[in-house]
């Protein structure tokens, strides 16, 4: 690898201009493919297939029909004097009127004919029955201006049940890119060479998009798919430019420039390439766990980072070349060097270090013992929207599993079955109500109604499915359970049982290939238990904030929510490649320096000194990038920005910036004990 960067380097010095104009091809043939000839994002419900829901669910359409065809929303009222008064009748009517004039309207059921008055007749809800099974944008936004013409003051009108496009917007981006700027301006005080990673990311940003775009035509990518590829472009196209900016400025004191582009692209170069690769083979790893949705998501963000490590290469260096960038001798905006700091506490007390560092993360990882599972509900969004407004009045005023209700279904053996259905499941903690149970047409099955105590994410209602299962009726077998709600328990359940495999393969191949890299056995254990830890701690961080509610007003966050089901799988394939990027460019220079030396101790402070800076001005770009998304309302898109910007504090500052460092402080020259017959027989990844 170093042999061909040497080659790519003497050739981007003799042609910077053609370099320069490839990548500049290359982003715009795919960005007018991507937004031209693109295709649409969908927001579909996720889905894995083969759960015992799904299962249930196709015996229900077979035998009873399809139950679930039709679009349904509500219209929820709650008025400071009764709803059977004559003044809200009338309004009632006019909203029933208004509502009926939507298109494709099939009902409208007012409070009276549902017979569903709470709260001493102050709180109830018209049910609006669609002839499409998918609410359209124009029947959301003419239901939306009825609740607005009828609410006043004495009468709130909220709505449930309309699904949303999931909104990504631009300015989390430009928040990050913006701090971004500041962090590289100081680190560089340069304003030029600050931007050479902003110019070379906004390219990589938008090319990747359009690429996901374009695949859009072909796959199923939904609207989180792209936000989450625009965190993770946006961070690693900033991140990995600026590893090239900084050796450069370093070169570039004691070198020509020619000779400092040569250095940078031979050295750095490798280590980029190479840090990429290992996020883009974490995040196709994905795959592996053969669910459609996180495979799809995975892959558009992996062709994204691809695009965005190819155009940085390109890119970077080719301005590195053309720019009039000279050495900067001039005195220093400020004297103070973190990494140096970090290089002295740990060369002064390495147990310390370590010791500190491992409570810290145990306390943040602690409540990870309490995480939940879940997806988004109208519970989840901002306390503003009408969404949840309409979920709180009819939390309060209803049972909390109003909108949680539960299928059973059983096969139909005689006369008595339909009544021990019903008896057995009167008799589960956790039951509210039990509806009137009723036959398929054919008489082969009997399907029951059953409304929880507790929300859709509540543990509970989770319990209560699987004790809906194991019920046996005699002569009948065991009970089937559907309805979105078990769908979603049976995804989040088949999701936390996959992560384990998971995060075994990964780590399997994070041993491998740091061991190939540094030619060491304590030094890929040391960051892989690093990384366990600092995934634990993230874990722990985002069930304190997000489910348990800790902070919320402060992150922007609609209160206690269940954790995104497949958050830690994500968490798990993207915290993975970071930890390896940040792994590499640290530890490649601390064995650079110990290759010259053969003195530890030298090593890891000159290693920390050098390098320290760098990952951490990486560092903090990519946390301030994550977390300007926690300020999107969409929840999915704000756990995702969240976790990954906890991830990368934990991760690259406490674990690579000072446990590592501290652990190959403490080990010395144990840490590069390699058997030669062994670095003889097995291939090289040469990053240095």
């Amino acid at each position: 690898m170093k042999k061909f960067f040497d080659w790519y380097g003497k050739k981007i010095i003799s042609r910077p201009k053609s370099f320069l104009m490839a990548g500049v091809s290359l982003a715009l043939v795919i960005i007018v493919a991507g937004f031209m000839f693109g295709g649409q994002l969908s927001n579909q419900q996720l889905k894995i297939g083969e759960t015992p829901a799904d299962k249930a669910a196709n015996i229900v359409e077979k035998h009873f029909g399809k139950t679930t065809a039709e679009a349904q929303v509500q219209l929820v009222l709650k008025s400071e004097t009764k709803l059977t008064s004559a003044a809200n009748q009338k309004r009632i009517a006019e909203l029933q009127q208004s509502a009926a004039k939507t298109p494709k309207i099939n009902s409208v059921l007012t409070p009276a004919m549902q017979q569903n008055y709470a709260e001493n007749e102050h709180v109830g809800y018209l049910t609006l029955i669609y002839k499409n099974k998918n609410l359209s944008a124009k029947q959301t936004k003419q239901i939306k201006q009825i609740a607005t013409d009828q609410r006043s003051d004495k009468l709130e009108v909220e709505i449930s049940g309309i699904s949303s496009k999931v909104a990504v917007s631009e300015i989390p981006e430009i928040v990050g890119l913006a701090i971004a700027f500041v962090i590289l301006t100081i680190t560089f005080t340069s304003v030029v060479l600050a931007g050479i990673p902003i110019i070379s990311a906004i390219v990589g940003l938008i090319t990747g998009l359009a690429a996901i775009f374009f695949s859009a035509k072909f796959w199923t990518v939904e609207s989180y798919d792209l936000a989450l590829a625009a965190m993770i472009s946006l961070a690693v196209g900033i991140d990995y430019a600026l590893f090239l900016v900084a050796r450069f400025r370093e070169e570039l004191r004691q070198n020509n420039k020619a000779r400092a582009v040569q250095n940078t692209v031979s050295s750095t170069a490798p280590a980029v390439l190479f840090a990429g690769s290992t996020i883009v083979v974490a995040l196709f790893s994905m795959s592996a766990l053969k669910i459609d949705f996180l495979g799809i998501m995975g892959s558009v963000s992996a062709l994204s980072v691809i695009l965005v490590v190819v155009l940085t290469l390109l890119v970077v260096p080719s301005m590195l070349v053309l720019l009039p960038i000279k050495a900067n001798t001039s005195k220093k905006l400020f004297h103070f060097k973190p990494a140096t700091v970090f290089a002295n506490i740990i060369s002064r007390a390495p147990f310390l270090v370590v010791t500190v560092m491992i409570i810290i993360l145990g306390i943040a990882a602690s409540p990870v013992k309490h995480l939940e599972l879940g997806l988004p509900n109208d519970g989840s969004k901002q306390p503003n929207t009408t969404e949840r407004k309409a979920f709180d009045i009819k939390q309060q005023a209803y049972v909390a599993g109003n909108d949680a209700v539960l299928v059973a279904v059983v096969k139909n053996k005689d006369s008595q079955t339909a009544l021990q259905l019903v008896q057995k499941v009167q008799k589960l903690a956790g039951v509210h109500q039990v509806g009137q149970p009723i036959p398929s047409p054919d008489k082969k099955y009997v399907m029951l109604s059953v409304i929880p105590t507790t929300e859709a994410n509540n543990s509970k209602t989770q319990k209560l499915v699987h004790q809906l299962r194991k019920l046996q009726i005699k002569k009948s077998g065991s009970v089937m359970v559907t309805g979105s709600t078990a769908m979603n328990i049976d995804i989040s359940t088949k999701l936390m049982s996959a992560l384990p495999k998971f995060l075994l393969m990964i780590v399997a191949f994070s041993l491998i290939l740091l061991t190939l890299a540094f030619r060491s056995f304590l030094i890929p254990l040391v960051a892989v238990g690093g990384f366990v830890l600092s995934l634990a701690a993230t874990l722990g961080l985002i069930v304190y904030t997000v489910q348990q509610g800790h902070f919320s007003g402060l992150l922007h966050l609609p209160g206690k929510t269940a954790i995104l089901n497949f958050l830690p799988v994500l968490v798990v394939g993207i915290l993975f490649g970071l930890a390896m990027d940040y792994e590499v460019f640290l530890v490649s220079r601390i064995r650079e320096e110990y290759l010259k030396t053969h003195d530890n101790r030298a090593a890891v402070a000159t290693g920390v000194a050098a390098s320290g800076g760098s990952v951490l001005a990486a560092a903090l770009i990519m946390i301030s990038v994550f977390a300007s998304f926690s300020f999107s309302d969409e929840i999915i898109i704000q756990m995702m920005g969240l976790s990954l910007a906890f991830g990368v504090f934990f991760d690259a500052i406490i674990v690579r910036l000072m446990l590592v460092p501290a652990a190959i402080k403490i080990f010395g020259k144990a840490n590069w004990y390699f058997p030669h017959w062994l670095d003889r027989i097995l291939p090289n990844i040469n990053i240095e």
